[in-house]
């Protein structure tokens, strides 16, 4: 047996060892036992010292101690994350753990089975961000980066088969315009697709965000505009320290031209600007590590919409 196969084994048995301790610790305990962890390890790590440099960045007036604060609350929380993951069947089994701010239109959205693609954060547990769609009777799909375990991704993915119950869309580039197709006639065909958008990307389009001018990909935006979908922007927010949360969901009126990769552009300011703004309600909650701007990356302010180069340029890969 090769090594690497081997090793794929070992993990995925301590995997199971893992998950069966947490599920008789219960999901507050195993939250805690995470966030702890996480406290621990994260500062040591170099995406503790790349989210200092974004939280300085972002809130320039407030102290270093501050900024020390909000990053060791972001580890926390993402211990809770992790955990909460594992257990996400018992945190859905648990009307009280989560509350859905405004369903009326959201309701009316998912019961006329129009086209609909959604875009969330890394905050709260983003984990959660689709559910209102699937409470209210949607079966909505998600698009997710397969993990190099393949004995843990197929584990992964099957506790997340009671959000997306649509299906998972990998994503990267052996996958390219094939998964593309394959997303859009879902979408068009009445279909409800959910990314988790905040990622740097490379070959995407500028925005300012956070004090920066950053890459990121306009594919949920180009998606939306090619197949008339609405698109609505959803954030979970964490209440207290314990595994409990509120969910908001709104809608976004995307640009319309005759140009619809420009549209795609400007949509996807808007969306980054309401990334930005919900952030800064909770900068504790959301992953700071995300922004990492490459050598390549604009210097200059990012204009209203992209470049006519990167506004015609065509994606070859999901980013979620």
């Amino acid at each position: 047996m090769p090594f690497k196969t081997l090793r794929h084994w070992i993990e995925y048995a301590l995997s199971r060892l893992a998950i069966a301790a947490m599920r008789m610790a219960g999901v507050d305990a195993s939250a805690h036992a995470f966030a702890w962890l996480s406290r621990k390890i994260g500062p040591r790590t170099r995406r503790h010292q790349q989210s200092l440099k974004n939280l300085a960045i972002a809130f320039p007036h407030k102290s270093a101690a501050e900024h020390a604060r909000i990053a060791l609350a972001m580890w926390d929380n993402m211990g809770r994350v992790a955990a909460e993951l594992i257990l996400i069947d018992r945190i859905l089994a648990d009307p009280a753990r989560i509350t859905i701010a405004g369903t009326e239109e959201l309701e009316t959205a998912v019961r006329n089975r129009e086209p609909q693609v959604g875009v969330t954060l890394h905050t709260g547990n983003w984990e959660l961000a689709i559910w209102p769609v699937k409470k209210l009777g949607g079966d909505p799909a998600g698009v997710y980066r397969p993990l190099p375990n393949p004995h843990i991704d197929r584990l992964v993915r099957t506790r997340r088969s009671a959000l997306f119950s649509g299906g998972l869309f990998a994503k990267g580039p052996e996958e390219g315009p094939r998964a593309a197709k394959v997303m859009i006639d879902f979408v068009r065909n009445g279909g409800w697709l959910g990314f988790v958008a905040d990622h740097v990307d490379r070959r995407g389009v500028p925005v300012d965000f956070l004090g920066q001018t950053i890459c990121v990909t306009h594919v949920p935006a180009l998606i939306a505009r090619h197949t008339n979908a609405q698109v609505w922007i959803a954030r979970t927010i964490r209440i207290g320290t314990g595994s409990r949360f509120r969910i908001d969901a709104k809608k976004l009126d995307l640009p319309t031209s005759e140009d619809k990769r420009e549209d795609a552009c400007h949509a996807t300011q808007m969306i980054f600007s309401q990334f930005e703004a919900w952030i800064r309600e909770h900068p504790e909650q959301w992953q700071w590590w995300n922004i990492r701007v490459p050598r390549e990356a604009p210097r200059t302010k990012a204009p209203a919409a992209a470049t006519s180069d990167q506004a015609r340029r065509t994606p070859q890969h999901m980013t979620a």
